[in-house]
């Protein structure tokens, strides 16, 4: 049974602004303690929240962009910086550690794949639909899980990504999901996230 209080505040939001119609419409006929406006002073008041939140989402997608972009530009240049050293001291002089750069041919191993902690749902554009977005792992690519229940018994699909991001669709508008991911390289299988959740866009 659906709520009679509406709880999504954008649904609240609309509940909020029918609710000052009527009392408006009932006119001397409404008792109540709140006035028309103040219900609609509520309703703006979350529709301001409403539009702040997805401005703020749409400014953190730009900046995670430009964290990529600026990272891959430094990994371009650590790599020139990495065969200049080559060239200078020899692949596995000891002096490539200065630059931040272990000496080559020896065995560290890559580290290991540990738990994705940085964990983010977004709302897209597209409507049905959750962007899935963690933390990037060098040299890994993912697998993603999304349930239509908390206790994630329930799995609605599976997916992998090269990408640190996924956009899931097809979903119902208005159901709660719950998403983990976890980083893959190789045979190598790291642990899965806690979960995230969000409600699928309408």
């Amino acid at each position: 049974m659906a709520d009679r209080i509406k709880r999504r505040p954008d649904q609240s939001r609309d509940q909020l602004n029918t609710a000052a119609a009527a009392i408006t419409a009932a006119g001397a006929a409404w008792t109540g303690s709140l006035t028309a406006a103040q219900v609609a002073a509520a309703a703006a008041n979350t529709n301001t929240a409403l539009t702040a939140v997805k401005n703020a989402e749409a400014a953190l997608k730009v900046l995670r962009q430009t964290i990529r972009t600026v990272g891959s530009a430094g990994i371009a240049i650590m790599k020139q910086i990495d065969s200049t050293t080559d060239a200078i001291y020899g692949p596995s002089g000891a002096e490539k550690a200065n630059f931040d750069l272990p000496p080559k041919f020896v065995t560290t191993g890559p580290a290991p794949l540990d738990k994705l902690t940085d964990i983010r749902t977004l709302e897209t554009a597209t409507p049905n639909s959750i962007l899935f977005d963690w933390e990037s792992i060098v040299g890994a690519s993912y697998e993603i899980k999304w349930f239509s229940n908390a206790t994630m018994t329930q799995l609605v699909g599976s997916a992998t990504s090269t990408a640190s991001e996924y956009v899931i669709s097809g979903l119902t508008p208005g159901q709660q999901y719950w998403m983990i991911v976890r980083p893959v390289r190789g045979s190598e299988t790291g642990p899965w996230s806690d979960p995230a959740t969000r409600v699928a866009n309408v």
